[in-house]
């Protein structure tokens, strides 16, 4: 009867082992505000501290500005048992060459060029340039002074109360134009500007020439051609600055920065970054997440990294390794027995200690949850000093779940132990004298005699 009883607790463990670990799939969705991170993860960990195997899980980092973070979320199953455009260069670029005036050459010395009608003729090109330069040049200020303001509004965090693109400026030229086009507005008004100065360059150089010709000296004295005038040459003085200025401006591609800048204040929460992963045959699903700005930020800019850790629910089949302490009947230790030379069978002197230390390994069969305590079946074997004999087990084990990572792997165990022991046939004893062909393996058979067993292993795999 006491037999049938521990057989019939064995049975019932297995069975609530086996119904424990039925389980419908579910879909879990964690959503995370990027503003609000930590406080959402926090209360996510509280909420599933345990998943169960077939779980899919999504992951989603909400309210996420692609133009200022780079996002990286990569999902891993782990199982324990297993350019910006470049800028226009302008450093190669060749200004037409210089012309000189009719008769500069001996085979013109017969004609008298009319060289103050070429010089008034270069300075209306430059006034008509200038006309061009100037328009072109107030285009791109405008570019530059928004992309000043939307700096000033980042330094003083004052973009909260924005509500319309009057707001920040420029609305006359966002109403022709999206952001997006942006870039090309600067580079098409550049181009003119570009072109303009380089004309008026090249009509400068050359009314230089004019007044330098000994062809045309006689003329432009006797039309009082005026060279230019102080006011002229400052002018001339500004606009390569100004035009220095906006070549920086364009060689290091700000038109881009201002893309990227208007489009962080007024659309600081329009994107959502996933992962999925589903928790099959796993120990655990983790979530690694990566966020980091980018060069041009917020107020309050967000660089953080950190890993969403879910433990699965779910059957398992483990390995540890440990202590046995077994025990028994007087029979238990087994014997040693053996013939002398008078042919008389001996038993070498033993102490019958019925406690048997041994060192060994159990399989764990069992249901990991998020108990303190995962209980389940066990089966193994362990050797004792005397490794003539091997001990079997069978029986319960408690597998701890704490936090400590070396405690978390501790198993407690306890059941019936089968030792396979030596015992003289029948009709054979100490003392009995029998034919010295015989050996002792002739009159001698194995046997297993039951006892019990306490252990404490260490899990081989993570819990």
């Amino acid at each position: 009867m006491k037999s049938q009883f521990k057989f019939t607790a064995l049975t019932a463990v297995f069975i609530v082992v086996l119904l424990s670990a039925c389980h419908t799939p579910k879909n879990i969705v964690g959503n995370f505000d990027l503003n609000n991170l930590r406080p959402g993860i926090d209360t996510f960990r509280k909420h599933y501290p345990v998943i169960h195997n077939g779980d899919v899980v999504t992951i989603n980092i909400n309210k996420v500005n692609k133009d200022l973070y780079t996002v990286k979320l990569t999902p891993n199953v782990v199982s324990y048992n297993t350019a910006i455009p470049s800028a226009l260069n302008l450093s190669s670029m060749v200004l037409p060459s210089a012309v000189l005036p009719p008769g500069h050459s001996a085979a013109h010395e017969a004609t008298k060029p009319n060289c103050s009608e070429l010089i008034e003729k270069e300075k209306d090109n430059i006034a008509e340039q200038l006309s061009d330069f100037h328009q072109a040049e107030s285009n791109l200020n405008k570019v530059v002074a928004y992309n000043n303001l939307l700096l000033l509004l980042q330094k003083d965090c004052d973009y909260n109360n924005i509500t319309s693109k009057a707001d920040l400026g420029l609305e006359d030229i966002l109403q022709v134009i999206d952001i997006n086009a942006l870039p090309k507005f600067v580079d098409d008004n550049f181009a003119d500007l570009q072109q303009a100065y380089s004309s008026i360059n090249r009509s400068l150089i050359q009314i230089d020439i004019y007044f330098n010709c000994d062809s045309c000296k006689k003329t432009i004295a006797k039309n009082h051609t005026e060279n230019y005038t102080e006011s002229e040459k400052a002018a001339f003085a500004e606009i390569k600055d100004d035009y220095g200025k906006l070549l920086t401006f364009k060689q290091t591609g700000q038109e881009y920065v201002v893309v990227q800048n208007y489009k962080a204040i007024t659309n600081q929460s329009n994107y959502r970054f996933s992962a999925v992963d589903t928790a099959k045959n796993a120990d655990e699903v983790n979530f690694n997440i990566k966020i980091s700005p980018k060069n041009w930020l917020p107020c309050r800019a967000i660089d953080t990294s950190f890993t969403i850790n879910l433990k699965v629910a779910r059957f398992k089949i483990d390995f540890s390794t440990g202590i046995f302490l077994n025990w028994g009947g007087a029979a238990f230790s087994g014997k040693n027995y053996f013939v002398d030379s008078t042919g008389t069978i001996r038993q070498i002197s033993k102490n019958a200690n019925s406690y048997i230390p041994s060192v060994g390994a159990l399989a764990h069969f069992y249901y990991r949850s998020t108990s303190a305590i995962d209980p389940g079946l066990v089966l193994g074997a362990s050797l004792s000093t005397d490794v003539k004999y091997t001990n079997f087990h069978a029986g319960l084990s408690f597998m701890f779940n704490a936090h400590n990572e070396i405690f978390n792997r501790v198993a407690l165990s306890g059941g019936l132990t089968y030792r396979y022991v030596d015992q003289l046939n029948s009709g054979y004893s100490v003392g009995t004298t029998i034919d010295k062909s015989l050996t002792i393996d002739q009159v001698e058979s194995g046997k297993f005699i039951r006892g019990g067993f306490l252990a404490l292993t260490y899990n081989l795999s993570k819990n």
